[in-house]
C-alpha cells in the first residue's frame, strides 16, 4: 500500500535508504522509497545543500525515477560534486534505457545484448523491431546508432542519432556520438559543434574534452576500434 507523503523530510530520507545502501540491496532501496515517496516529489532534493543527500538521490532516481525526473538530473550534470555528476548521468542512462512501452522493451533488450557480442546487424534488427513497436522510445534509436557506427555506417548512425535528439534534446550520448560520426567522415566543424554541445550539457565528459583538444590540434585521430563511442553512449 503506498503511504505517499507531500513533502520529503530530509531526516527520514536518510533514515529510509541508510540500510539498502549500506547492503548494496538496489531492489530493497528501490522498493523502500517507492512506496513512500513518488519520483517528483524526490527530484527536488537533487538542490540539497547536503553532498549526501543530493548523491543518494541521484542514485535512488536512476532506480525509479521517469521521464519527468530527466530535466532535474540533467541540471545535477553541473554539480560541483563529482559524484553527482557521475550518479546523474548513470540515473539519466537508466531511465532513458526503460523509456519505452512494454512491447517494444524486449526486442531493445536482445539488440543490447547482440550489440555486446558485436553481432552488429542482428542488434540493428532487433532495435529497428523496438522502434517499429514504439517510435517514440529514444534509445532504441541511440542504440541503432552505435550499431550502425561499429559497422562503419556513418550516416545511418548519424540520421539515428538526431531522431534520438529529436525526442531528448538534452541527449549528450547521442550528441557526442553524432560527434563521432562526423569525425569519422572528416567533418570536423560539425563535429567540433556536436562536441561543444554536448559539454554544455555534460561538462565532465573527459573523452569529449580530449576530442575537442585533437581536432583542435588538428589531429582527430581516433579510436577506430570504437571504444571512444562505446563509452559514451553504452553506458
Amino acid at each position: 500500500m503506498s503511504v505517499y507523503q507531500q513533502q520529503i523530510n530530509v531526516t527520514d530520507f536518510l533514515n529510509v535508504v541508510r540500510e539498502p545502501l549500506a547492503q548494496g540491496d538496489a531492489a530493497q532501496l528501490a522498493h523502500a522509497v517507492r512506496i513512500r515517496w513518488r519520483p517528483s516529489e524526490l527530484a527536488p532534493l537533487l538542490r540539497d545543500p547536503s553532498v549526501d543527500v543530493r548523491r543518494v538521490t541521484a542514485v535512488t532516481l536512476g532506480l525509479i525515477g521517469e521521464e519527468k525526473s530527466t530535466p532535474y538530473l540533467i541540471r545535477a550534470l553541473r554539480d560541483d560534486d563529482l559524484q553527482v555528476n557521475q550518479m546523474a548521468e548513470h540515473g539519466l542512462w537508466s531511465i532513458w534505457f526503460r523509456n519505452s512501452n512494454p512491447k517494444a522493451a524486449k526486442p531493445f533488450r536482445e539488440g543490447v545484448a547482440l550489440l555486446s557480442d558485436e553481432s552488429y546487424d542482428f542488434a540493428i534488427s532487433k532495435f529497428q523491431e523496438s522502434i517499429q513497436l514504439d517510435p517514440q522510445f529514444p534509445e532504441a534509436y541511440n542504440q541503432c546508432a552505435v550499431a550502425h557506427y561499429f559497422v562503419a555506417q556513418w550516416e545511418d548512425a548519424i540520421g539515428e542519432c538526431r531522431k534520438t535528439i529529436e525526442l531528448i534534446p538534452s541527449h549528450f550520448g547521442a550528441i557526442a556520438g553524432m560527434g563521432h560520426c562526423y569525425t569519422q567522415i572528416d567533418n570536423l566543424p560539425q563535429a567540433m559543434r556536436c562536441y561543444r554541445q554536448a559539454l554544455r550539457i555534460n561538462p565532465r565528459m573527459q573523452a569529449i574534452s580530449k576530442a575537442i583538444q585533437r581536432i583542435e590540434g588538428k589531429s582527430h585521430d581516433l579510436d577506430s576500434s570504437g571504444e571512444f563511442l562505446l563509452d559514451q553512449i553504452m553506458q
